[in-house]
């Protein structure tokens, strides 16, 4: 990767922006600076924090205020969304003369949020009211016909939609007489906005609220507030960790009031959670520990997200509507399990198609285009991710069931995939999305024909620089500045999302003391790096490579994050790295005599036809000979999996092992192009 000094947008920090944080460094420094660079003293920050906030677009004293000290007296009227007047009577009227309402939710974690936010709401209103989610797989996404068909012959009268229902003009043209129904939601507005009795949406035309960034479950909550001045006259704050939850794993940017409802959804989350989310946190093993953004999308939201995914996500719903803890401590050890099974099938779909690009070879060079008889179309979309994660390239995963695919698509950075879909429409049943995620459907015999077009279609449109990831780095560090103190500065600057993403350093150079792996799979690695103040912890989550491409006394350039770790009442600094790179690569060189003094220890490290990958390449490295650098040794490796003598497999839980095979025919060290690349 390449890693760069540049602002949050992508782009090199502009020379105003650079001035203004020198002016802030030379404040701090007791010189003269202009009177304008005088904001950020007034907010009482850190100069690295004054940095971070200048590179976030921060430049006043105001605005370094209300980002990162708004509370929940800064949330904004909602009144002041456009059909809010004309929804709260609607739902005021339906509460008092017990009609029956019905929520319309989604079944990812922001559509379970909202529903479950709604529905307890109305219930403690006192209202007459249930809720509906669609099934992925045979319903889809948003309102349809039959569900609503369904939901008015059980006499309902009132639907509030959440986190849908702005793209579903005909589909409520179709009921508007028979049903009243309310929409809210977040999603872009499309030119013909849907005839409901009330559409709430902070992105429709000419609504005047000034905060576009809200979530599903923000527009909910911003309903609940209204609802709840008319009733009671004072502000709703209940179930903020509820909407917390939503907001972050949707990733919706947050700032303004999202950011507000995320820090004090936190705080509930601390003290006093909802059943549900409590139960949630324990079964993830987070009690006890200051629960973060993280936590929540990578923790969290994973759980809620695998009912939708695997089974049905009312189930997650009826997690977070629990009226005990012992019926919330049952679903959550329910969501767990099925969670364990979304990551066992993803797993499986992944390993095979990772394996697929691998086997194309220069076919996937531009894109990547894998499909799979029989794959779980509720996690294509993961997978996809995975592979744009690895390799860089766009990438979409189909599913084929009956001769018809449905594929999930992730791109990269500087590739519209809802573009290139559309220059491959005459190939497609249908499709739709946005330029860095999107799904369509197709007919399974023109797969290979679509991946052609998508090939030609970057290739038109894509340089060889777009294909190269780049890592925005807030600023450089010497060694010595990365210390706890360091990492409470930076802190004030959370929660973290989208639009005040994490702060990313960077040290270059610094050397390598030791490296290891961790996990019950060995999975993870951690590099300890030297520094002029000690020992320096880098943690590369699903890092096991670098095990086998970084080793002691080198020489690396970093990129990173910072936590604090916590072990045995100690607290140091931690790296959690982005991007880690060689400095000073030494050259390499294979010999067919090396080879053989490497066939005789690899061969003596198995005592069965398998052994554990992280176990073979420790004792490559602590057993080579004098003579091979750790780079050769750990190369013969892949000379032997070319030849047929290893092979790698992994065990059900995901762990990498090698199998040695005895190989009769004679070995030639001329079919493997690691001996030929390295030999010359």
């Amino acid at each position: 990767d390449i890693i760069r000094p540049s602002g949050r947008s992508g782009s090199t920090i502009a020379l105003g922006v650079f001035t203004c944080f020198m002016g802030v460094v030379t404040l701090l420094c007791g010189m003269h600076v202009p009177m304008n660079l005088w904001w950020w003293a007034s907010v009482k920050v850190y100069p690295v924090v004054a940095k971070l906030l200048v590179n976030r677009g921060i430049t006043t004293a105001e605005a370094g205020r209300d980002f990162l000290y708004g509370n929940v007296g800064d949330l904004l009227d909602p009144y002041l969304l456009k059909g809010m007047k004309e929804a709260v009577p609607l739902i005021q009227d339906a509460i008092a003369t017990q009609k029956r309402i019905v929520i319309y939710g989604d079944y990812d974690v922001d559509g379970i949020t909202a529903t479950s936010l709604m529905y307890r709401f109305l219930k403690r209103c006192g209202a007459n009211v249930s809720y509906y989610i669609p099934e992925r797989q045979s319903e889809g996404y948003g309102l349809n016909e039959e569900a609503l068909e369904h939901i008015i012959q059980q006499g309902t009268e009132l639907v509030i939609t959440v986190d849908c229902g702005i793209s579903s003009y005909d589909i409520v043209e179709g009921v508007r007489d028979r049903l009243n129904m309310i929409i809210t939601d977040h999603h872009t507005a499309p030119p013909d906005i849907p005839r409901a009795a009330a559409v709430i949406n902070h992105k429709q035309p000419d609504c005047p609220y000034p905060d576009k960034n809200l979530s599903g479950v923000g527009v909910a909550f911003k309903v609940c507030q209204a609802v709840w001045q008319e009733r009671t006259g004072a502000e709703y704050l209940d179930d903020m960790d509820i909407v917390a939850l939503g907001t972050v794993a949707d990733v919706v940017p947050l700032v303004g009031e999202n950011r507000i409802i995320v820090r004090e959804g936190l705080k509930k989350m601390m003290t006093s959670p909802n059943m549900g989310i409590d139960a949630l946190v324990a079964v993830a093993g987070l009690q006890g520990r200051k629960l973060t953004t993280g936590h929540i999308g990578f923790t969290l939201a994973p759980r809620l997200n695998a009912a939708g995914r695997v089974t049905h996500a009312t189930r997650a719903v009826e997690l977070l509507t629990a009226a005990d803890m012992a019926t919330a401590n049952t679903i959550a050890e329910e969501l767990q399990e099925t969670n364990l099974e979304r990551q066992t099938i993803e797993r499986g779909i992944h390993e095979a198609a990772r394996q697929d690009v691998i086997n194309q070879g220069e076919a996937a060079h531009k894109v990547i285009v894998v499909a799979g008889e029989g794959w779980h179309p509720g996690v294509i979309g993961i997978v996809a991710s995975r592979l744009v994660e690895e390799f860089y390239r766009p990438s979409m995963v189909i599913s084929i069931h009956d001769g018809v695919g449905k594929g999930s698509c992730r791109s990269i950075d500087n590739c519209n995939i809802y573009d290139a879909l559309k220059s491959a429409e005459d190939l497609l049943l249908q499709f739709g999305g946005h330029k860095q995620a999107a799904g369509f459907s197709i007919e399974a015999d023109k797969i290979p024909a679509l991946r052609e077009r998508l090939a030609a279609y970057c290739e038109a449109n894509l340089t060889a620089e777009d294909y190269v990831p780049i890592i925005d780095i807030d600023s450089e560090l010497e060694p010595g500045e990365v210390t706890v103190e360091l990492v409470d500065q930076i802190e004030t600057l959370e929660p973290y999302g989208m639009g005040n993403s994490t702060p990313v350093f960077a040290i270059n150079p610094i050397a390598v003391q030791d490296v290891y792996l961790l996990g019950q799979q060995k999975n993870h690695c951690k590099i300890i790096l030297q520094s002029q103040i000690g020992p320096l912890d880098a943690i590369i989550w699903h890092g096991a490579d670098y095990h086998r491409e970084v080793f002691p006394d080198e020489r690396v350039k970093v990129a990173f994050s910072l936590q604090k770790n916590e072990w045995q009442g100690r607290i140091s600094p931690q790296l959690m790295v982005q991007d880690l790179a060689l400095l000073d690569e030494q050259p390499i060189k294979l010999t067919a005599e090396g080879l053989r003094e490497m066939y005789v220890i690899v061969r003596s490290i198995f005592r069965s036809a398998t052994a554990p990958r992280y176990i073979v390449e420790s004792e490559v490295l602590h057993r080579h000979p004098d003579n091979q650098t750790n780079k050769e040794a750990m190369l013969s490796l892949d000379v032997f999996k070319e030849l047929g003598i290893l092979q790698e497999e992994a065990t059900d839980d995901g762990m990498a092992l090698y199998r040695w095979c005895h190989v009769k025919e004679k070995l030639e060290l001329i079919t493997s192009l690691t001996f030929l690349k390295y030999s010359a």
